[in-house]
């Protein structure tokens, strides 16, 4: 079994020479290499690095510029070629010798992460309030991604899986670092194994935690969000859109019921429309946005009628009060238009969707 260990790398040239030094006491006797990816380390990360691979098998890749961590670690998933593949940091914050532990248990799963959330691991020398960030996203993952629940610990960035699983992932974003995330989301019915270790603060170098990394992963969310979540959210805004439009219409300008209600439809089902090409069904490729437009009119005639006959229904007939009438139209509406919007506008098409299944 030929073992490949990614480790993407950015000012981490204090860590580096105990880094190997560690990975190769752990490894001795095994057939493996270690992929180092730089995004051009401006402190020399490269060029100890490159020293370094005289002692050991290091193979060494230069980015130009700061490309992102999730990018760095399918560029070196790529241009290696163990059976099985490590991703870790180079901090030192992912204990070497956890790689044993893994290499246990992988032969009994898909995937098998390093876990601070299982019995026995931990999180050591971290401010409460980091503590309290990282649990929030976690939490915040197992939310909205499905595939993610069954993983006590979604956000690792340690992790052994094997190639197969790996290697035709296309992950959402490259500027992300939630790579076991992006692997979870993209395979479904995996089977993962979680072995404890202790996250402990860096000892040398800066963390790289930022704003920009977290709304990168707010993004990365919602870019693996399922269709029929993103769905709903974009649902949500059509409400408020086709509400707040209707009110204005109707209490404002004294608009009858009758057209106000039809304005309100038409500028929510713009809105919606817009929402779900360019985010819900983003990778659903084929057609021109004026076809797709069309054939969204046309799929959520059903939908919209329903909408439109039962807010008028309840307008007249029963409460003469336009916001409830109104939102009961919606919700007679919704279900309607998701299941004809995902079957015949976005309809699935596996040679030529941009992501993997």
């Amino acid at each position: 079994m030929r073992i490949s260990i990614v480790v993407p790398t950015y000012n981490e040239k204090e860590n580096v020479d105990e880094l190997m030094s560690r990975i190769d006491k752990v490894l001795n006797g095994l057939d493996y290499e270690i992929v180092v990816v730089d995004d051009n380390s401006p402190d020399g990360t490269a060029e100890r690095v490159a020293e370094l691979s005289v002692r050991y098998p290091i193979k060494l890749i230069r980015r130009e510029g700061k490309q992102g961590l999730i990018s760095a670690v399918f560029e070196g998933i790529n241009s290696s070629g163990g059976e099985h593949v490590v991703i870790m940091d180079a901090d030192l914050q992912h204990p070497p010798e956890v790689i044993r532990e893994l290499l246990k248990v992988v032969d009994s799963c898909d995937l098998a992460v390093a876990s601070r959330y299982v019995k026995g691991g931990g999180v050591e020398g971290f401010p409460f309030v980091r503590r309290v960030i990282s649990l929030g996203a976690t939490y915040l993952a197992r939310i909205l991604i499905p595939q993610a629940r069954k993983v006590r610990d979604p956000l690792s960035g340690f992790f052994l899986v094997r190639r197969e699983v790996i290697k035709d992932v296309k992950p959402a974003m490259s500027r992300g670092y939630k790579v076991l995330l992006e692997v979870l989301a993209s395979r479904k019915g995996l089977k993962v194994c979680e072995v404890p270790y202790v996250f402990r603060s860096r000892l040398k170098g800066e963390s790289k935690l930022g704003w920009r990394e977290i709304l990168n992963y707010v993004k990365q969310l919602l870019l693996l969000m399922p269709d029929y979540y993103k769905f709903a959210v974009v649902g949500i805004t059509g409400v408020l859109v086709n509400l707040g439009l209707m009110t204005l219409l109707e209490y404002l300008f004294t608009i009858p019921h009758i057209v106000a209600s039809a304005v309100g439809i038409e500028a929510s089902l713009t809105n919606n429309f817009i929402w779900n090409d360019v985010w819900t069904f983003r990778n659903r490729k084929g057609g021109s946005r004026l076809k797709k437009y069309l054939k969204y009119h046309l799929s959520t005639l059903v939908g919209n009628a329903s909408q439109y006959l039962t807010s008028q229904l309840i307008y007249y007939l029963l409460l003469r009060e336009s916001v409830i009438s109104q939102t009961t139209g919606i919700i007679v509406g919704f279900i309607a238009n998701y299941l004809i919007s995902s079957k015949y506008v976005w309809s699935y098409n596996p040679h030529l969707d941009a992501r993997h299944p």
